[in-house]
């Protein structure tokens, strides 16, 4: 469904208003919001605040409605088409999932290249903003009006293991290529499994870990299904609230400021929320029972030399773009 524009509607409403000494209900222009996350699911809290703090501050003109998985027919490879072509006029893009349709943007998906969150806001993607709107808009006509990142990725492990070896035969839920490359290089296997089928998978067996982050491993209760988080920071979750551009440029003058203004301003509040949230996560994690191990120094070195060639098989295959985003990244989070 296309956004909702209806100036003579809203005219109409507001005279009414004034006559009966009301206040106007109907939204100027209704927008459809996409994430893939689970309804309670701390991300999309955060979407539905800022959505709820752009109707507060537009005097009701601007009703962004937030749709969570399972809320329209979307998974999390879909939702950049899905804005592209208007089905929602707004997303929550994971470049990750979507390393089909713009490979050239994931390289924050390139093991150990970015791993500090303070880092990324501060330095990192306001270095790589320009390169990432111009691809988005150039391959599908949308635009990004605010970069975040989920805290860093972690395997959660259904049986307890001494070290990298231990991770060898082992088969894990990744939900990106570099993950599953990863697995292979280490001697196991990465299994593409969407958020909604990770936990029966591991009640099922049919995995042995799984790659997210603390914040939904708590969410998603991963405490009932495994025993380890292995706290090998290994990258961040690169996420941009992706908007339909032509969309965007129908708002009012005024209104399009506001949002822009908004996604601005909600930058700096994902990020302490999120940082703080990742605390808390690991905290519950722990106290229910999960073992937290973060891996040896000598563990880490292993892990980053096995990972390191990575970096330029990549680059060769996607070609300049992501040669600079990876520069970018590895220049700001060093």
């Amino acid at each position: 469904m296309k956004s909702i524009v209806r100036p003579l509607a809203l005219a109409c409403v507001a005279a009414a208003a004034v006559a009966t000494g009301g206040t106007a209900l109907a939204a100027e222009v209704e927008w459809k919001f996409y994430t893939y996350f689970a309804a309670n699911d701390k991300p999309t809290e955060l979407h539905k605040a800022f959505a709820e703090d752009v109707l507060k501050a537009s005097k009701q003109r601007l009703h962004i409605r937030v749709y969570a998985s399972g809320e329209l027919p979307y998974k999390a490879p879909d939702v950049l088409r899905a804005v592209a072509t208007n089905q929602v006029q707004m997303g929550d893009v994971a470049l990750g999932f979507v390393a089909g349709d713009v490979p050239e943007l994931n390289a924050f998906a390139m093991p150990f290249s970015c791993t500090s969150m303070d880092k990324f806001y501060d330095k990192a993607a306001p270095a790589v903003a320009a390169d990432v709107d111009a691809t988005l808009q150039r391959k599908f006509k949308t635009r990004s009006i605010m970069q975040w990142v989920m805290p860093p990725q972690q395997l959660w492990l259904v049986k307890p293991v001494d070290g990298i070896d231990g991770l060898k035969n082992l088969k894990v839920r990744s939900w990106n290529r570099e993950q599953a490359d990863m697995m292979k290089l280490l001697g196991g296997s990465g299994v593409t499994i969407t958020p909604a089928e990770v936990i029966p998978a591991l009640q099922r067996g049919v995995v042995d870990g799984a790659f997210t982050a603390a914040v939904p491993a708590l969410d998603w209760k991963f405490n009932e299904v495994t025993k380890m988080g292995y706290m090998i920071n290994l990258t961040l979750a690169h996420q941009v609230f992706a908007v339909n551009e032509q969309e965007l440029s129908k708002l009012p003058a005024d209104l399009r400021q506001l949002l822009l203004d908004k996604a601005k301003a909600w930058a700096p509040r994902y990020r302490a929320e999120l940082i703080a949230a990742d605390s808390a996560a690991r905290k519950t994690l722990t106290e229910k029972g999960m073992t937290l191990r973060e891996p040896s120094p000598a563990d880490m070195e292993k892990f980053r030399a096995i990972t390191r060639p990575m970096w330029k098989e990549w680059t060769d295959k996607n070609g300049p773009m992501a040669e600079k985003m990876l520069n970018t990244a590895l220049e700001a989070c060093r």
